[in-house]
């Protein structure tokens, strides 16, 4: 799976997906740092990509449609350390089939998710 990985994620999950066997876009490490929310989405779009961001712009259904990406993995702000959020976005692609997120926003939680 492609993923693409704002840079509004802790870095340190990149590697990690990257070892899993994903196909990682990371949006800090490379000339694209920086760039626009609609550059990113567009990416996104153009790389038939798994966006994971705790950019809150991304849940904007009208500016950003889920549905036409294989989907958007949006960590909802929170007090989570950087290896919480490692764990969560890990323990999600664990749990579920990358078909799950086809199209879909996916709201993830220190203690849950809600797939819409």
């Amino acid at each position: 799976m492609i993923i693409v990985v704002d840079e509004s994620v802790s870095y340190g999950i990149v590697p990690l997906l990257r070892e899993a066997g994903h196909e990682v876009v990371a949006i800090a490490e490379s000339a694209t740092t920086g760039i626009g929310d609609e550059q990113v989405f567009h990416l996104v779009q153009e790389r038939g990509a798994l966006l994971i961001s705790r950019d809150y712009h991304f849940t904007n259904a009208i500016r950003f449609p889920a549905s036409a990406t294989r989907g958007i993995l949006y960590i909802r702000r929170g007090n989570l350390t950087a290896a919480e959020e490692i764990t969560l976005i890990q323990r999600i692609l664990a749990q579920h089939s990358p078909d799950t997120f086809i199209g879909k926003l996916v709201t993830l939680y220190k203690d849950g998710i809600k797939i819409r």
